[in-house]
Parts: C-alpha cells; structure tokens; sequence
C-alpha cells in the first residue's frame, strides 16, 4: 500500500488519484469544520466553488433545510448563515441540515478529492481515525494539503504527518511512504506534544489571530479528539459511513 501526501494544491495535478483513497486536509479551518459539522449530527456537506454556486444549490432545498456557510480570507460571506469556524457548527445550529459550504481553499480541495475511488475528510481533531479509514480502505491513498492560495501551509502538513504516523504504527511493513509521506512525518515529530506552536509558527494562523479568530485554535488543535471521517458520496460529504447525499453539487 503506497501513502503519498500531495503538499499543496500545486502538486495536485501530479498526484494520482484514479482507483486509490484520497484524505482531504485543511486544518485552519475547513475540514476541522465539516467534522464538527457532521459530529454534531448535519445531513451533509455540501461543497461548491464560490458563492454564487452556494446559492444555486441552497436555492433546490425547502426553506429551514438548508443553511449557507464559509468564509473569504477567513472572513465570514455576507448574508450567510455560518461562516467557516468550526464552534459554530454546534447540534442547534446544524442537526438534521444540509450545509452548503464554499471556502477560500478547503472546497476546491475537496472537490478534486472527487476524482479518486474514495475520499474522506481529516483534520487534526479526526488524525487517528482518518488514519484507520485509509488501512480500512486497504488501496493506494494520497493525503491532500489545501494549503493557502495555491502554496504550502505548515499546520496542513503537520496534519498529515500525523496521519502517516498513526498509519505506520497501525500498518507496519505493509506501508510504502513516499518522500513528501516522510516528510510530512518528520514535520509533525516536531509538533507532537507542542501543537500550540503552529499558532505562532504557521503564518495562516497569525493571520487567524489578527483577525480576531484564536478562540478556534483550541478546537482545531484538539488532536484525534474525534472518532469520526466524514466521507464524500455523490457530490456530498457526509457522516461516515457513506449514505446517498440528497444533491450532487457537480450538477
């Protein structure tokens, strides 16, 4: 089983995807989202490429069903319902709703995560079980990092990493890692047991705490605090075990 992690959405174009898992990452604060989001009992997610998109979707579901969310810059859309923080995405808010989300990164990733046999959602708060769903999988899987516009971010990177871990302690010899596999291993060995360091270290994360944003650091750090992989399913994302999604966002 040979695990890859596709650093950025630059080298998304090279990483294949055809017949093998692909992880979708975006730590600050997508994916850290739409885990908290399904955790908190969502019917799906469902992501789109721009605001216009968001609203074409929302506009198929009866009224109360459907709930506009994400963020510009990491700045919440005017006239949404939510923006992209994951301690929004409580039980009261998003129970029983389909969630139509688009992102400055994270939704384009997910997107291009559609192309491979299947595709799960990671963040840091679900590293461990996004780990298993890869060994489960038992196919090729490649970890792709949103990153920020196109380039590297270190807290996507360092997620992966703990992925890859958890994988090579669970899979033993069975693994075959690639060198951006190993070294986003050896990235996330100099986090373990000091993730508070990427606030200060990863420059999206300053960013975040100038705008006013650190409270969700603490909910985005929360290392594999949840046992859940949200997965993707007809266009949608949702709760794990896949499901049939009610949209198909490709349309």
């Amino acid at each position: 089983m040979h695990v890859h992690v596709a650093l950025g959405p630059a080298e998304f174009g090279a990483a294949r995807l055809d017949g093998r898992s692909a992880l979708v990452i975006d730590v600050l604060r997508a994916t850290t989202s739409v885990v908290a989001a399904c955790v908190a009992g969502c019917r799906s997610v469902i992501p789109v490429p721009d605001e216009t998109a968001a609203r074409r979707v929302a506009g198929r579901f009866p009224a109360g069903d459907c709930l506009l969310a994400g963020e510009r810059g990491g700045d919440p859309i005017p006239g949404f319902d939510l923006g992209n923080s994951p301690l929004e995405f409580t039980a009261d808010r998003v129970s029983g709703r389909v969630i139509v989300l688009t992102t400055t990164n994270g939704t384009n990733t997910m997107l291009a995560a559609a192309g491979a046999a299947a595709a799960g959602v990671a963040a840091l708060t679900n590293a461990a079980a996004a780990a298993r769903w890869a060994l489960e999988r038992d196919a090729d899987v490649t970890l792709l990092c949103s990153g920020e516009k196109g380039g590297f971010c270190l807290e996507d990177a360092v997620c992966a990493g703990f992925v890859v871990e958890a994988m090579a302690s669970d899979g033993a010899g069975a693994l075959r890692f690639t060198d951006a596999a190993v070294a986003a291993r050896r990235m996330a060995d100099a986090y373990t047991g000091r993730l508070e360091r990427i606030i200060e270290d990863a420059a999206w994360a300053r960013h975040l705490h100038k705008a006013g944003r650190a409270a969700d650091f603490s909910a985005c750090l929360a290392l594999s605090s949840v046992d859940q992989v949200p997965v993707l399913s007809n266009g949608a994302i949702v709760p794990g075990p896949a499901r049939p999604a009610a949209v198909d966002a490709r349309r």
